[in-house]
């Protein structure tokens, strides 16, 4: 049975890769005995526009401010975006991969991004943490023995959610009333 380690990005992926050993080159991924390394390029989903709540393209000035949805996330609109969210839902569905890392940067948004990834592949694996504050050979090697319950961050997770929802809110609901009232883009 593998890993699956999942980098927030190509570089920290190529940092992991280079640590632990000796791995064949995949489209998308990195595999070895022990483990396969994929990446995400980012955030892979954003959270939905107003135009996708309400189901059709409106003018700013017929949607009634604020608008306040339950919050939902879709994957970007971008083919190697969809590539390389195809290729790790299929990794994390792999029946030789019993566990899954989140190895996304050692914050908030690294958590988010990368448990966002996992959330939406239907898997239901266990999840554990490679916690990367600073991504030297030696420091992912003694961490890679260390992994701890991906649960143990869900705080962070909680914190990048926040942060995501209100950055959506303020952004969307403060540049529209303020480019109505002002009769030009203003983004906010």
């Amino acid at each position: 049975m593998k890993k699956l380690i999942i980098a927030e990005k190509p570089s920290l992926a190529m940092n992991v890769v280079k640590a632990l050993g000796k791995f064949e080159k995949n489209e998308g991924y990195f595999e070895n005995d022990r483990y396969i390394i994929s990446f995400a390029y980012g955030h892979l989903f954003k959270l939905k526009d107003i135009n996708d709540y309400i189901g059709q393209k409106t003018l700013w000035s017929d949607i009634e401010l604020p608008f306040i949805p339950e919050f939902e996330f879709r994957l970007k609109k971008d083919k190697g975006i969809k590539e390389q969210f195809s290729i790790l839902k299929k990794l994390i569905q792999r029946k030789d991969v019993d566990e899954i890392v989140n190895c996304g940067d050692a914050d908030r948004e690294g958590q988010l991004i990368v448990d966002l990834i996992i959330k939406n592949s239907q898997g239901d694996k266990p999840v554990k943490r490679l916690w990367l504050p600073e991504q030297t050979e030696e420091t992912i090697r003694k961490a890679i023995n260390n992994l701890e319950d991906n649960f143990k961050y869900r705080n962070l997770h909680n914190e990048g959610l926040a942060r995501t929802y209100m950055d959506w809110l303020m952004g969307i609901n403060l540049t529209r009333y303020i480019s109505l009232k002002a009769n030009m883009l203003f983004p906010v």
